[in-house]
């Protein structure tokens, strides 16, 4: 039965990101994306302010939550405006901080009620170090997953960011392939991992965090996800409308290859962090919100692993 509800649970997933992309070519429209990959970044940061609760590192929900909100304002902006990278850069530390220093505010302004938590929580200190702690540890609730996973932004916009890197000409091509390489990679490593470890089996690859994970999974994984990028790559380079795409940057079959092990490596290492995570906070998984897979954190995990890679990879080509 389990096995049932999460596979048409991960159905569901891939149906709701078809239509984003079905979308995105048909209307050639780049706002319903953004508000896609927007609202799994709200849910996702809620979910990780309790993850960090648990595990006793206490932060501001509110802020953690409507921090993608500005963030996303601030992307936009940038683009807009066409502000350099430095100053987006400092603009967005600034952003981090100044919301850090309000939730120091709202907890030492709010004293009793701040007071009453230290007391259920059975914390002894200062009202003040309190607050600054808690400001601590809710930048690190901006950071992961939120600030990492709207790099998927920037790729929905890639085209936008013609005074900054050559991408002119491609006529929304380039961040279509840049997007679907952003979630092929998590996707067939995470299938795969699963498939590979559950036909294989073998030596655990790191019980101490993660009693279901295997060796023969995670090379499973990674091999597989760098297989089928070449080949994926060999069909769209054989004359389609990504060929010239391909062509223009200069991308060969062995590129695709590379960041497929890579983004596969990356990917592992991601949901083995995920998975640390929830074993200090003595969950199972980071909420109940998609039936047999957990939350939305457990969906994300790879993803915010490996969009750097991402970026660093396509970035090599376009600067």
């Amino acid at each position: 039965m389990n096995m049932k509800v999460r596979f048409l649970t991960g159905l569901g997933i891939i149906f709701v990101v078809a239509i984003m992309f079905l979308t995105k070519i048909i209307i050639g429209q780049t706002w319903i994306f953004d508000i896609f990959i927007g609202l799994v970044t709200i849910i996702g940061a809620i979910e990780f302010s309790k993850i960090l609760s648990k595990m006793g590192l206490f932060n501001n929900e509110f802020l953690i939550t409507i921090f993608p909100v500005f963030l996303y304002s601030l992307i936009i902006l940038s683009i807009k405006m066409q502000i350099p990278v430095y100053l987006f850069v400092l603009l967005t530390v600034l952003t981090m901080f100044v919301l850090a220093f309000i939730s120091i505010l709202i907890s030492y302004v709010k004293k009793p009620e701040t007071t009453k938590e230290m007391r259920i929580r059975q914390i002894r200190t200062s009202v003040w170090k309190f607050s600054v702690h808690k400001a601590g540890q809710t930048l690190i609730g901006f950071v992961y997953p939120s600030l990492i996973f709207m790099i998927l932004i920037l790729f929905n916009h890639i085209e936008e960011l013609g005074y900054l890197l050559n991408v002119s000409g491609f006529n929304g091509l380039l961040s279509l392939l840049v997007l679907a390489v952003s979630f092929l990679i998590p996707f067939l490593c995470d299938t795969f991992a699963y498939l590979m470890g559950g036909f294989i089996g073998g030596k655990k690859l790191c019980p101490q965090i993660s009693k279901a994970k295997t060796i023969s999974g995670a090379i499973g994984g990674v091999l597989w996800t760098a297989l089928i990028l070449v080949v994926l790559f060999l069909i769209f380079n054989a004359d389609t409308i990504l060929t010239p795409v391909f062509t223009s940057l200069g991308l060969e079959w062995w590129h695709f290859a590379v960041l497929g092990v890579v983004g596969g490596v990356a990917c592992v290492y991601g949901d083995l962090f995920e998975s640390f995570m929830k074993r200090k906070a003595k969950v199972k998984d980071s909420a109940n919100f998609l039936p047999g897979h957990g939350g939305v954190v457990d969906r994300i995990d790879s993803f915010i692993a490996s969009l750097p890679v991402v970026l660093i990879f396509f970035l090599i080509f376009l600067l």
